[in-house]
């Protein structure tokens, strides 16, 4: 005969397998959702962080710096190397991906660089409160003053090279011959082996931060801050010579606070040949582009300078446009390098893990294939560094500069 059926025992073991069962699905159910979750936030993750980011020493000693790839995917660096004698020029190549450094001339203060269509480099700089331009003609170093015994010239330049050759390179004006104080933006163009000057913009301390460009048609942009007005600038000219100057924004109109709009202002041309702006207020850091006949600005962080304490130094940005045309950003606060970028939807930033006392001078420069590099001065040991942020997600987006 068979064994009885246990009854007691056979529901106990059905109320076991059920809850076995049941607490089976529950977990299963927990972990899709887990598994859900987490994708969703490395999904997120993803889209938020885009590039893989390493760090490259450039020079041991390195302040004032700025960067230019060429069409090559070379990247040329001008900076300051107090440590080092004064102007130095660094060049990586994309080939083998390393650095070439070489001293160019005695300086003591900024250092600003441009490319012409060779890709040969050029910089102007500030030896003891006068202002010097260099170029590479191909064997050596060139160097000239700029409007010898015209007066102190300090604080920022800027500098680019129309598609004819010539030099432009922009300066903030202390004083002049006699010794009085000036305070005003001026602009030289080298023609014929002369360099023709001109103050562009007479109202006081205007100019102490200033960004030059030309475009393929030799149309010259110069965007400037106005301090004492409390404005952001950008002066336009044709090859004659006619300039046409435009107020980007204005501090002193319909705000309830004032405001000083344009400090540590970067400039880029974009696809259309339309100037897009880059800049600083007192609290915030800010971006400006055309549209239509006005400026559209968006205000990219509103928090970027907590304090509100105004630092020459460390009002400084760097603007460029990725190869779908999205702008990115480089600042810092008073606590960290920041990278900010339009990711074809919002802006959004990071914090590079730069941290520490301010100044660290930060520049930019993106690559045909969107390779990022960042340059700027360590506040470990003042060496003078650059990140260099290769993409990883190229997922699709709005182009911001498609119209």
């Amino acid at each position: 005969m068979g064994a009885r059926p246990n009854y007691m025992r056979d529901s106990i073991l059905d109320v076991g397998r059920e809850t076995r069962a049941a607490t089976n699905l529950w977990c299963r159910v927990r972990w899709a959702f887990f598994v859900i979750t987490i994708s969703l936030v490395l999904s997120c993750l993803a889209r938020a962080q885009e590039w893989t980011w390493t760090a490259e020493t450039v020079d041991p000693s390195g302040t004032f710096n700025a960067l230019a790839v060429d069409d090559d995917g070379n990247v040329h660096a001008g900076y300051l190397s107090p440590k080092g004698g004064g102007t130095k020029y660094a060049f990586r190549s994309a080939s083998t991906g390393k650095w070439f450094t070489m001293f160019v001339d005695a300086n003591n203060g900024f250092v600003n660089l441009a490319l012409d269509r060779q890709q040969r480099p050029h910089l102007c700089y500030f030896p003891h409160q006068t202002l010097r331009y260099a170029r590479w003609d191909g064997k050596k170093w060139q160097s000239q003053e700029i409007a010898p015994e015209s007066g102190e010239r300090d604080y920022s330049c800027g500098i680019a090279v129309g598609p004819d050759g010539v030099p432009h390179v922009t300066w903030y004006q202390v004083k002049d011959a006699a010794n009085q104080l000036y305070a005003h933006l001026r602009h030289a163009a080298l023609r014929n082996g002369a360099w023709h000057v001109r103050t562009l913009d007479f109202g006081f301390s205007s100019g102490k931060w200033s960004c030059v460009r030309v475009d393929p048609k030799g149309v010259v942009y110069i965007s400037y801050s106005a301090f004492v007005d409390g404005a952001f600038r950008l002066a336009t000219s044709d090859r004659e010579g006619s300039w046409v100057v435009t107020t980007v924004e204005d501090g002193r109109v319909g705000r309830r606070q004032q405001t000083t709009p344009g400090m540590g202002n970067s400039m880029v041309l974009d696809k259309n040949g339309r100037p897009n702006f880059s800049y600083e207020d007192e609290k915030s850091l800010r971006y400006a582009w055309p549209e239509g006949d006005h400026w559209r600005i968006d205000v990219v962080d509103p928090d970027a300078n907590p304090s509100g304490i105004i630092s020459w130094v460390r009002m400084r940005t760097g603007l460029a446009l990725d190869a779908d045309g999205h702008p990115h950003i480089v600042y810092e606060t008073e606590g960290a390098l920041k990278h900010a970028w339009w990711d074809g939807s919002r802006w959004r930033i990071q914090a590079m893990g730069i941290y520490g006392p301010q100044f660290r001078y930060p520049s930019l420069a993106i690559s045909k294939d969107n390779v990022i590099y960042i340059g700027y001065s360590d506040p470990g040991n003042e060496s003078f560094k650059v990140l260099v942020g290769r993409p990883v997600d190229s997922h699709a987006a709005t182009k911001r500069n498609s119209t």
